[in-house]
């Protein structure tokens, strides 16, 4: 066995004595550049078996044990040499170690059949990856993914209060036992109120979301439900109202209907009245509404302090509000010269995005010698009510482009995209699509992005 020091990076002493051990642990596979692990030479592919001698099951009792300055790796190399690595950190520094889980070890799936389950609307042959439920609370730490607590026990709620998980990400969707065991298809999903209450009080912070289904929880349901939801502020951080999303896909599920324009102006008046409530006696809104549910109603974004630190944005909750925001941004800095020659470019978006994208455009067209086209895309491939931009497909900018003006360059939103990768959803490649429209098409995460493109050109044709 060898043991060596580590402090900032460098060896300090090294220790030789032979001896095999222990067989369970994970195997690692990937280790960061220039983090503490990388700087201590462990590799990917190597095995770690223990931390500070101890067994760790998943990805809480890793980061559990590795959160102190101090940490001792038992690891097992490529080659087979057990060995024991001492790292000196600060604290609550990560190691930069990788695993091929997430989680460590088997993933908690969902054991619900939600009557509203956007995986069940998928048609088939899509990515797997797209199929998977997961349920598994790590996940809803570490990576804000939300979950039911449907199949999450007493002795899973106490690890999570002793251990610190929070915040955890929670679909609550109603308070009514029965009501959420009919909306859920789960005969344990009718102890939400219990499991919130405790976990609040065991000083775990909570984010919540409530898909309304007209005709299940919506109305007195819904109303019931953020009043008794307000009982556990502050704990319980936020809570998002969302319209449920509908696909043309629900052959044999049940039967359901969109929100109406009238059903989200009565929602954004009620509770635009209850958020002013919230916010005298607890300093935040509390129940924040999703942007759709504005956009159907006519009614304008809340302004940009409505949102505070911006918590609900996994469920379309002021993303139209950040990019009004990035607007007044280029309005103030982003001001460009008359282009050296005339130049066509194309802005693609959702339904669902549209408004915000004119406002941009009529921002573009003060370039002199620029031309912009607006292309406001409707989701065929999901159909239903689906708009948002996240969720257009190849096949839809294939569908919706191939015959319009589109300029020498078109740009796209990057969240259509898988990330780290070029695939839209449907798995058709962004190369593919670009050939196919004989022009490129570049992903942007902001305007910024759109406007280092321009200055680029302009430097291009200046040289």
């Amino acid at each position: 066995m060898s043991i060596n020091l580590y402090i900032g990076g460098r060896q300090l002493s090294v220790k030789y004595q032979g001896r095999k051990t222990m067989q369970r642990g994970f195997t690692i596979s990937r280790v960061k550049k220039d983090s503490p692990a990388a700087k201590a030479g462990i590799k990917a592919g190597d095995f770690l078996v223990k931390i500070n001698d101890s067994y760790f099951h998943d990805i809480l009792d890793y980061y559990y044990l590795c959160s102190g300055q101090r940490v001792i790796l038992s690891v097992y190399t490529k080659k087979g040499h057990f060995t024991e690595i001492e790292i000196r950190k600060n604290y609550d520094q990560k190691l930069g170690l990788e695993f091929c889980s997430p989680t460590f070890g088997p993933m908690r799936c969902c054991q619900n059949h939600c009557v509203f389950c956007f995986i069940d609307q998928q048609p088939p042959g899509m990515r797997l990856s797209l199929y998977e439920k997961d349920d598994d609370y790590r996940l809803s730490f570490f990576h804000g993914n939300y979950i039911t607590l449907t199949n999450t026990g007493d002795l899973d709620l106490k690890r999570i209060i002793r251990r610190g998980i929070s915040p955890l990400y929670v679909s609550i969707h109603c308070t009514d036992p029965a009501i959420r065991r009919k909306m859920m298809g789960n005969g344990a999903a009718g102890d939400i109120w219990g499991q919130l209450k405790k976990l609040v009080r065991g000083g775990v912070e909570i984010h919540g979301q409530v898909v309304v289904c007209p005709g299940l929880n919506d109305g007195t349901v819904l109303k019931k439900t953020v009043e008794d939801l307000s009982l556990l502020c502050p704990g319980l951080k936020t809570v998002a109202l969302v319209p449920v999303g509908l696909t043309r896909y629900r052959q044999k599920l049940a039967p359901l209907r969109s929100i109406s324009p009238g059903e989200a102006c009565s929602i954004v008046e009620e509770y635009t009245a209850m958020q002013e409530r919230f916010q005298e006696q607890w300093g935040t809104p509390f129940i924040y509404l999703a942007d759709e549910l504005y956009l159907l109603s006519g009614r304008p974004l809340p302004p940009h302090e409505h949102y505070g630190m911006y918590q609900q944005l996994e469920n379309g909750v002021g993303l139209g509000r950040l990019f009004l925001n990035e607007v007044e941004e280029w309005k103030k800095h982003s001001i460009l010269p008359p282009l050296p020659r005339k130049m066509e470019i194309s802005l693609v978006t959702g339904q669902s995005g549209g408004s915000f994208l004119k406002i941009f455009r009529g921002e573009l067209e003060k370039i002199g010698g620029l031309k912009t086209y607006l292309h406001i895309l409707p989701n065929v491939f999901w159909g239903g009510n689906v708009t948002v931009t996240g969720l257009l497909t190849g096949s839809d900018l294939l569908l919706g482009l191939r015959r319009k003006k589109l300029g020498e360059v078109v740009f796209i939103p990057a969240v259509m995209l898988k990330e780290g990768t070029r695939l839209f959803l449907d798995n058709i490649h962004l190369e593919f699509l670009s050939t196919r429209l004989k022009v490129p098409l570049v992903p942007v995460t902001g305007l910024e992005e759109i406007r280092n493109h321009l200055v680029k050109k302009v430097l291009t044709v200046a040289g």
